[in-house]
């Protein structure tokens, strides 16, 4: 017979206590271990849903190919992954700004990037200070985005901005054209203010005069309107500001104009970020077309630039470094999701205000784009400058193809900004 009072209860319920507890810690470090550490997120806000867009993939594959290989190597802050979260603006701003709000409130979230739409980025930067969460321009050009007046400023920029890329437009349409009166064809946007604001008042110093500005709305279907208008008032160019739509209606509706009565038109790179060359065919043979650009991956002398060509050809199954689509959208989210690695972990936080205290203080860093020396400052936070520039052609498959060889050099100062 037992005896039940040489059994201790209290000492069964302590050690079923005990083994109920080690079971318990011992899952949760199963789930811990097969989880891993938390993610340290970066956001992606884009026009997902406009299906004419290349810039949405050419970015997001910058920042994939970026944080594989940053994960590859350890990740950041001891071993944490990086990870991408996206979100669907549909182009527009009203959306674009719910999206941000969702972005920023998830934990870990070190920075939001903004894609090609520059008043998409503009209309979101005051919800980037109430938050106090780095955004990021990769492909948006207005000057509006950094040239803000908040101190401290948490919009970033690492793209052309239209200050010295607008400039270099005139000054190519002078240097390759001859042409000493140009037309600007605009958009009434942001993007198409913040270029017509360097139109007014870099012209003469270029030694340009801008004979008269079109502006036409998002959606115009009879773009032919403007060409004339800027023939008429003696124009010996085109400054064309447009995305992939617009631009195409133009060169399809102008196609037939004698070759010899065609004015030669220098594009801003909206043309490069949507299916363009798919929707303009065997027109764009007929018209003089020459592209601004901040980057190329066709014969680029610099190591980074042949490494990121041969991971994204790789990863998209291309035979050739001129079928990469969109390339600086690549390049340029690419170097960012890098410097944004840099930043985490120099800041050695997740929080928004030490990850811009960290831009702005980054050391030098040898990118795809340039050698950034460094990409930011307290008073500057455009990782960009006018040497950064390159004009591109379209040749008969659509690949973009540097007018001059790239020159190694011009990568690897900062001047101009």
């Amino acid at each position: 017979m037992i005896s039940f009072e040489r059994i201790n209860f209290r000492l069964i319920a302590s050690s079923l206590c005990y083994a109920l507890s080690a079971l318990a810690l011992a899952g949760v470090s199963a789930i811990s271990r097969a989880e891993g550490p938390a993610p340290v997120y970066i956001g992606l806000d884009e026009a997902y849903s406009q299906k004419t867009s290349t810039a949405v993939h050419a970015i997001e594959t910058g920042i994939r190919i970026a944080i594989e290989e940053i994960n590859r190597q350890g990740g950041v802050l001891g071993g944490r992954p990086l990870a991408l979260k996206t979100t669907d603006n549909q182009g527009i701003s009203a959306v674009a700004k719910d999206n941000f709000e969702s972005l920023a409130a998830i934990p870990d979230m070190v920075a939001i990037m903004g894609g090609r739409y520059s008043p998409i980025v503009v209309e979101t930067i005051p919800l980037a200070q109430k938050f106090e969460i780095p955004t990021i321009s990769v492909w948006g050009s207005a000057d509006q985005i950094t040239d803000t007046q908040s101190d401290p400023s948490y919009a970033f920029r690492l793209s052309l901005k239209d200050s010295w890329g607008v400039k270099a437009m005139m000054r190519h349409a002078l240097t390759q054209f001859k042409a000493k009166r140009i037309c600007a064809i605009l958009p009434s946007t942001a993007w198409g203010r913040s270029s017509d604001s360097v139109l007014k008042s870099k012209a003469s110093a270029v030694g340009v005069e801008v004979t008269t500005v079109r502006w036409y709305n998002w959606g115009e279907t009879n773009m032919a309107v403007h060409y004339t208008l800027c023939k008429e008032n003696n124009a010996q160019a085109i400054l064309l500001v447009a995305n992939e739509r617009e631009a195409s209606i133009l060169i399809n509706q102008i196609a037939s104009v004698p070759d010899k009565e065609l004015l030669p038109i220098v594009a801003h790179w909206g043309v490069t970020g949507g299916t363009f060359f798919k929707m303009v065919g065997n027109n764009l043979r007929h018209v003089t077309l020459d592209v601004i650009q901040t980057f190329s991956f066709i014969q680029n002398p610099r190591q980074q630039a042949q490494n990121l060509a041969r991971s994204v050809m790789k990863r998209e199954k291309l035979t050739d470094e001129k079928q990469i689509v969109s390339p600086v959208g690549i390049a340029q989210a690419y170097d960012m999701t890098r410097l944004i690695a840099m930043a985490v972990q120099q800041a050695q936080s997740t929080k928004g205000s030490e990850i811009r205290r960290a831009l702005e203080s980054l050391p030098v860093y040898e990118g795809v784009i340039k050698r950034y020396d460094p990409a930011f400052t307290v008073t500057n936070h455009d990782a960009l400058g006018s040497e950064q520039v390159v004009f591109v052609k379209f040749d008969a498959s659509g690949a973009l193809i540097p007018i001059k060889k790239l020159n190694d050099a011009a990568f690897t100062s900062r001047s101009d900004k």
